[in-house]
């Protein structure tokens, strides 16, 4: 039988087999992703030949977590920051726009400069003579003849933020119906109707005070929001703080004036001890003044009665060198007058150095009289120093030695400095954005979380 011709083209055994193993490989790494995807809480777990087995419990090495699918709903976002950023913006926006009432602000700089005279006429030497000035030092604080009163500048700022300055400003201007006009819009406006510790706090937010302790300048600014009261509050301020600065440095001169007032008491208590002292002893020694009256007596005594012994003397060796006898008439006469020319000397002598019938002696009158004349006249000059102490203590009250010189003073402001739109509304902005980033954010966290 003859054969058909065989039109089919047969392909190699080998590709065959190729092909059909790929097939299968294929068909079965499908069939294991679908099984992955169905039960994907099961576990995988690595075989030994390196490929990944399914395993239900046994041997856990890791288990496929599934991730949260993003939430891309910009809508939400959008209509959260506009809720909570512009809407706010524009709010704020109405309210400058249509509601904020201008704000003027009136200025004034100034600096507190204590001035220490320098002694005058009264001040002569000794500590007598800086009485006044060392009290003065010690409770003012005056160090020399032009100093800048820091400690001062310092008082007088925490005073303008103080009550006492509110209510002696209210003496002259009624600040509860300034803040409180109709015409100042609600944020702003003070309730008349509230304590004095609500106008304090009000108050502090009217007012900015600062000093530099470097250049020793301080500056004071008021907001108001009427151009005429805020340079009437800043002059009443201006007006106020002079008067503290006034008695502060009052206060040290008083001081200084009383305490040389006692010391005058004292030295006028111990100058008339001292005379109490002398006119006892003048009385009981019977002498007004030894020292003249009885010292100088009886030294020219002494003088006259030694030139008398010395000439006596003299004669009497005259009338021996003329042989004559110890008997005679003139020898005994002369020499009974020597004689008795020394006794006398002797006498006055011992009166004024020794003792004569238990008598005082006259050295011991004139040095008892001595210390007692010491005493009244160091009294006196004491008295004497006071007094000038006092008179410059007063002459130095009378006068001003701690000035507050306003070298900028206060000027009625000719435009509004506020509010400042610009400025509030880029930080009401930022705020706002902030606040709803981190909202965001905490949101996010949260779903997250749950999911």
């Amino acid at each position: 039988m003859s054969s058909a011709p065989n039109n089919i083209t047969r392909l190699p055994t080998a590709n065959v087999t190729a092909i059909e193993t790929k097939d299968a490989l294929a068909k079965e790494e499908r069939a294991r992703a679908n099984e992955l995807a169905v039960n994907d809480d099961r576990e995988m777990v690595p075989r030994r030949d390196g490929e990944l087995a399914l395993d239900g419990g046994e041997d856990e090495t890791f288990s496929l977590v599934p991730m949260p699918q993003p939430d891309h709903s910009w809508s939400h976002t959008l209509i959260s920051f506009g809720i909570v950023v512009l809407l706010p913006l524009c709010l704020l926006g109405l309210y400058f726009l249509f509601l904020a009432t201008p704000q003027y602000f009136a200025e004034f700089r100034f600096s507190v400069t204590e001035v220490t005279p320098s002694a005058g006429p009264l001040g002569g030497g000794g500590s007598g003579g800086t009485t006044a000035a060392a009290v003065a030092s010690a409770m003012g604080g005056h160090g020399g003849p032009a100093s800048g009163g820091t400690a001062q500048n310092f008082v007088v700022i925490d005073y303008l933020k103080s009550r006492q300055v509110v209510d002696e400003l209210s003496q002259n201007v009624d600040i509860r119906e300034i803040y409180s006009r109709p015409e100042i819009d609600w944020p702003n406006r003070f309730d008349k109707s509230r304590s004095a510790e609500h106008l304090v706090r009000y108050w502090n937010k009217m007012v900015w005070a600062n000093f530099d302790p470097l250049t020793g300048l301080a500056s004071v600014e008021i907001k108001a929001f009427r151009p005429d009261d805020a340079l009437t509050i800043a002059n009443q301020l201006v007006t106020l703080s002079e008067n503290l600065v006034n008695k502060i440095a009052k206060r040290a001169e008083e001081d200084a004036v009383k305490f040389a007032e006692q010391e005058v008491v004292r030295a006028k208590a111990g100058l008339d001890k001292a005379r109490a002292a002398m006119a006892e002893f003048r009385e009981k020694e019977g002498v007004i003044d030894p020292i003249p009256s009885v010292v100088s007596g009886n030294t020219q005594l002494i003088g006259t009665l030694r030139g008398s012994v010395s000439q006596l003397e003299a004669d009497y060796d005259t009338i021996r060198r003329q042989n004559l006898s110890e008997s005679a008439p003139s020898v005994v006469a002369l020499k009974s007058r020597v004689q008795a020319a020394r006794e006398q000397l002797a006498s006055v002598e011992r009166e004024v150095s020794g003792s004569r019938s238990g008598r005082n002696v006259l050295a011991g009158v004139v040095a008892r009289f001595e210390a007692l004349d010491m005493d009244r006249q160091y009294a006196q000059a004491i008295l004497l120093t006071s007094l000038q102490s006092l008179d410059r203590a007063r002459a130095s009250a009378a006068a001003q030695h701690l000035y507050l010189t306003p070298y900028v003073r206060p000027a009625m402001p000719e435009s509004a400095g506020g509010p400042r739109v610009f400025l509030s509304m880029a930080l009401g902005a930022f705020i706002l954005a902030a606040i709803w980033f981190i909202g965001l954010l905490a949101v996010r966290s949260v779903v997250n979380g749950r999911a």
